[in-house]
């Protein structure tokens, strides 16, 4: 709950020094694993999925000397991706309504691409980092005229 502070002086990694006085070493930890492991994961898709297929091919051209551990090594690995797309999809519809959990119907599929996606947005952030440390490339929005505007309840 750290990251949702009215004030800009309190975020969450603002005085990296404060927050584990106020997190605990544990939660310190477990949080900075967590960003870390979603930034490591992001970066690395597009590198496990050419492995994957790089090592696919390696045995249907019959390299690996039969009785070699590299076919059970690629199985665990495809198994690995499928159930991590696999929690992705189970976690967001639980988020989801009735009728969106109708409507999503085969789009499932695109998963997969949308983890290349976050990979190509993290590799891009990255890149931006060291020439603009302070830019936030936001998506642009059309404005939108007075009247159309949602108002205040």
């Amino acid at each position: 709950m750290l990251a949702i502070v009215p004030e800009a002086r309190n975020l969450v990694m603002r005085e990296p020094a404060r927050l584990p006085r106020e997190m605990g070493v544990g939660g310190f930890l477990v949080f900075q694993l967590l960003i870390g492991g979603m930034l490591f994961s992001s970066l690395t898709h597009p590198w496990l999925i050419m492995l994957l297929v790089t090592t696919a091919g390696y045995l249907a051209l019959g390299f690996p000397p039969a009785g070699s551990s590299e076919g059970a090594l690629l199985l665990l690995d495809l198994a690995n991706m499928a159930a991590s797309y696999g929690l992705f999809l189970l976690l967001g519809r639980v988020a989801m309504l009735r009728e969106e959990k109708r409507s999503i119907g085969w789009r499932w599929i695109y998963v997969p691409l949308y983890c290349l996606m976050i990979s190509v947005a993290a590799w891009r952030a990255l890149l931006e980092l060291p020439r603009k440390p302070f830019f936030w490339d936001k998506t642009p929005h059309v404005p939108v005229s007075t009247s159309e505007k949602l108002r205040p309840a």
